[in-house]
């Protein structure tokens, strides 16, 4: 029902993600964190978390809430995690 209201209403649509980007998701948080430690590239944490998260529930969260269907997700998380970081690796070299 949310959706559809959404799809039918763009002001509230609006509304409504601009209140999602106003959210500091722990994730957020820990990325900031591995960012200023230098463990992962310097970029901006929350369009990183996003990146992260959208991979996540494209094989976690749409197919349950869309087709109310759990799907087979052994070393989806893994790979997920695995593309994310091999993007935001630390340069070694230049850190060297």
């Amino acid at each position: 029902m949310v959706n559809a209201e959404l799809l039918r209403d763009l002001d509230r649509a609006q509304a409504f993600y601009a209140e999602l980007t106003t959210h500091n998701y722990p994730i957020t948080q820990l990325i900031a964190g591995a960012m200023e430690a230098g463990t992962m590239r310097k970029a901006d944490p929350s369009y990183a978390a996003s990146q992260l998260l959208g991979l996540v529930k494209t094989f976690f969260f749409w197919p349950v809430y869309l087709l109310g269907e759990r799907q087979d997700t052994s070393g989806i998380m893994e790979d997920c995690v695995n593309m994310f970081l091999s993007h935001y690796a630390a340069d070694k070299e230049a850190a060297q």
